[in-house]
């Protein structure tokens, strides 16, 4: 019998070798995300500007740069607003919430829209206010008409059109702030996740919204490919809207639900840059748009290192609810006609003025209202992965991660989970869309 004894079993280097980050583990309070959302708003502005200036269109290949950002909007939102709903105690606050962010403010912008910008429109065609509030569309129709986020008409008291030859921008020209169109859109956005999260899907079967997400990208597929065989149903404008923005928003809410399976990697951020930028050239960028858009803002959140903007002030939603009316108001008075120079700065000054008064003067303040309930509260509760995930052990009992660290939805913090996930733009008859 040999003296030598059978070599044991090699120890195991599984335990020592740094695991793959994934969106999960990589995500922090401390990102970038409000950054990237006053980016999209400049650029909303700027595609904006550039059509209503007579400049031409501001275009990423076949795309326009203002409507990609607003699809940028989208899957931000779509993760935010998910990530707020698990953490949030009830749906009654989540639509508490989502409330207060959206609604206060643009309900002001109305206000602000129909009593200053649309009397001024008024003054310059008419040389008086005479006829102003006796006029089709008038102010008070336009805020009480419009007071729902769905938006009937554009115009007050048929302004900004109607000016003088060579004053009035060829863009656009009857709609004071198209931009509020896709606020409706986010809001039913809003309304699909509160319904979600009621029936435990959010939490308990998340494989749902993969579903959902994969059924809307192929009626978008057919409506494209084939449109006899979609037939008047997906052709509707409706369905068309829903069919675009949908799967933006479902793809930024897979990647919370599924952030315990999605890798944070440099290669893959560079692969969905490509395939964005591929998207531009195709007629209908949206058959391949939506995966790597999401997957390529949620690593720039991630990874870039400006989380100290807009931590504080968030003046994004301003910006955007209110870039237009600037702009058409200096295009009515011909300042456009002075250059690209002239016209963007006078308006990029205006819109940022307006925007830091809606946020210290509306949106600030109204979100202290945020932890209010009639009632006392039921705590929030916390958002588990699924056991075949990551796991860590408690005594003998193996225990579920919770998701992404849980922060207190302080004011001045509009990032962390349940503020702003709002700004989208252009209504169907702006550019872009």
């Amino acid at each position: 019998m040999s003296n030598h004894t059978m070599p044991g079993p090699r120890p195991s280097t599984r335990s020592h070798r740094p695991q793959k980050p994934t969106i999960r583990t990589a995500f922090s309070p401390e990102n970038s995300l409000n950054f990237l959302r006053l980016v999209f708003a400049a650029l909303v502005m700027i595609g904006h500007g550039w059509a209503l200036g007579q400049f031409g269109l501001c275009r990423l290949g076949r795309y326009e740069v203002s409507a990609l950002a607003v699809d940028s909007f989208f899957v931000i939102s779509g993760f935010l607003v998910t990530r707020s709903n698990v953490q949030v105690g009830t749906t009654a606050r989540f639509l508490w919430h989502r409330f207060l962010r959206i609604y206060p403010a643009f309900w002001v912008c109305l206000v602000v829209v129909a009593g200053f910008f649309a009397p001024l429109g008024w003054l310059h065609a008419h040389g008086s206010l005479d006829g102003f509030l006796n006029a089709a569309h008038g102010p008070v129709q336009y805020i009480v008409r419009n007071s729902t986020l769905h938006m009937q008409f554009y115009d007050v008291s048929g302004t900004p059109a109607g000016n003088a030859p060579g004053t009035a921008p060829a863009t656009d020209p009857g709609s004071w702030n198209g931009a509020l169109w896709s606020l409706w859109w986010e809001f039913l956005c809003y309304l699909g996740v509160a319904v979600l999260g009621t029936i435990g899907v959010l939490r308990r079967r998340r494989l749902v919204v993969a579903v959902l997400t994969a059924a809307m990208w192929s009626a978008l597929v057919v409506h494209w490919l084939a449109p006899d065989v979609a037939g008047a149903l997906l052709g509707s404008p409706f369905a068309e809207g829903a069919l675009r923005l949908g799967p933006l928003f479902l793809c930024g809410s897979l990647l919370f639900l599924y952030g315990d399976r999605v890798p944070m990697s440099g290669r893959l951020a560079a692969a969905a840059a490509v395939a964005v930028t591929g998207s531009m050239f195709l007629s209908e960028p949206h058959l391949i748009l939506a995966p790597p858009l999401a997957y390529l803002c949620l690593w720039l959140g991630i990874r870039l290192p400006f989380h100290r903007i807009g931590a504080k002030n968030d003046l994004s939603y301003g910006l955007y609810i209110y870039s237009s009316p600037v702009q058409h108001l200096l295009a009515l008075h011909g300042l456009h006609r002075h250059g690209v120079l002239v016209y963007f700065s006078a308006f990029t000054v205006g819109s940022v003025a307006l925007a830091a008064g809606s946020w210290f003067a509306v949106e600030k303040h109204v979100l202290k209202l945020k932890h209010w309930t009639p009632g006392r509260p039921r705590a929030a509760r916390p958002f588990f992965w699924p056991t075949h995930g990551a796991r860590r052990r408690v005594g003998s009992h193996v225990a579920p991660r919770m998701a992404f660290p849980r922060q207190e939805d302080r004011l001045g913090k509009p990032v962390r989970g349940t503020l702003p996930e709002t700004a989208t733009t252009e209504h169907p008859g702006a550019t872009g869309t």
